[in-house]
């Protein structure tokens, strides 16, 4: 047992003692209390040993998929043919889930040593989906804001709509996006140029502006 106290933060953080907020009380409850071994005359080597072995702790993640993308991610009919959209299959957790995606996490999984105990795949909600029509992505990290899924697994795009539901992991993949126009001609006709003296108003406009000098 290591001894602690509480502590003033604007006296401790003048000195060489480690001093911590504590997590007993969020931070939106307004009590603002910080604690220190140090200054007690104690060390926090074993608290924070505690802290590192249990900072996740062989969790079990549920994981839902947004839409199947071959090779990435997809299921198999009964005949074993790779399935390209979603059919009742979708909804039949039974009906493992293959490709790039879930050899993935498999890996990550694997090297996480057992903080990660297990990753089981379902189906987004209908729910999330009426919330969001236009796009079962979204859907999926509704989902993860609702408390009905920890994580997705997909391609997703970061956009602003859904960093404000979930955090997402560094990039996997880069998808570069460009426009593409047609390549502009030399035009020195002097047609074309005389066009674009007179582009700047209609020739309804130009009328009107005769029209005035004229008068």
């Amino acid at each position: 047992f290591q001894s602690w106290c509480y502590v003033d933060v604007a006296s401790c953080a003048k000195t060489t003692n480690a001093v911590y907020r504590s997590s007993f009380f969020p931070a939106n409850s307004g009590a603002e209390l910080f604690y220190s071994y140090d200054t007690c005359n104690s060390t926090t080597e074993d608290w924070l040993s505690v802290l590192e072995r249990d900072s996740v702790g062989a969790v079990e993640i549920k994981a839902n998929v947004p839409a199947y993308q071959k090779p990435m991610l997809y299921k198999r009919d009964g005949d074993g043919v790779i399935l390209a959209t979603p059919g009742e299959e979708y909804y039949n957790n039974s009906v493992p889930y293959e490709g790039v995606y879930i050899d993935y996490v498999s890996d990550l999984v694997r090297i996480s040593n057992g903080d990660i105990q297990d990753i089981s795949y379902t189906y987004k909600s209908m729910g999330s989906v009426a919330m969001h029509p236009s796009s079962h992505y979204t859907a999926a990290v509704q989902d993860i804001e609702n408390g009905l899924a920890d994580m997705s697994v997909g391609p997703f795009w970061i956009t602003g709509q859904r960093l404000k539901m979930s955090a997402f992991t560094v990039p996997l993949i880069y998808d570069k996006t460009v426009l593409v126009i047609p390549k502009p001609r030399n035009k020195n006709s002097l047609s074309y140029q005389t066009s674009k003296v007179l582009a700047p108003f209609t020739a309804g406009l130009w009328g009107v502006v005769i029209l005035v000098i004229v008068c």
